[in-house]
């Protein structure tokens, strides 16, 4: 996928993941959108003083959704076109969440992982389901009208 694809898919998915959310979580306690997950880039860079500091701010990881709901955290990952990838996505954001500072307040509650994407692909989920990780299929008018623009029927 060219840069400019790549830019424009990313945008989408900013829109879409929050609609997911506001449908399917509207009483959650707490939503966080596009947040860094990990450790912070200072502390980073003083665990390895031979990289730059802005090495680590450009190189944070960042999750498209974590919701917070009274009884657990859902860790969220959004994919319009490749929902293979958000597999090992959500794998290593649930693997950073303890080193994340922002997420503190939250890291006594259970932790589910959801990847919503717009086409069911049963490999995907067979996959993800060895994972646990859930897949919720989620198709909006606009989604629908933007994978056909790209050849991707749904």
């Amino acid at each position: 996928m060219n840069t400019m694809a790549k830019e424009e898919s990313q945008q989408r998915e900013r829109r879409y993941v929050p609609e997911f959310v506001n449908e399917k979580y509207p009483r959650r306690t707490s939503v966080f959108y596009n947040t860094a997950i990990g450790p912070a880039p200072e502390i980073l860079s003083k665990q390895h003083p031979e990289i730059p500091l802005e090495n680590f701010r450009r190189w944070r990881f960042w999750i498209d959704a974590v919701v917070i709901l009274p009884d657990r955290m859902i860790l969220i990952e959004g994919k319009l076109r490749t929902p293979a990838t958000g597999l090992g996505q959500l794998l290593l954001y649930k693997a950073l969440l303890p080193q994340t500072p922002e997420l503190e307040p939250y890291k006594r509650l259970p932790v589910e992982m959801v990847l919503v994407t717009p086409r069911p692909d049963p490999r995907v989920i067979g996959v993800a389901a060895s994972l646990n990780i859930r897949v919720e299929i989620f198709l909006k008018p606009w989604v629908s009208e933007y994978l056909k623009k790209i050849g991707m029927y749904v």
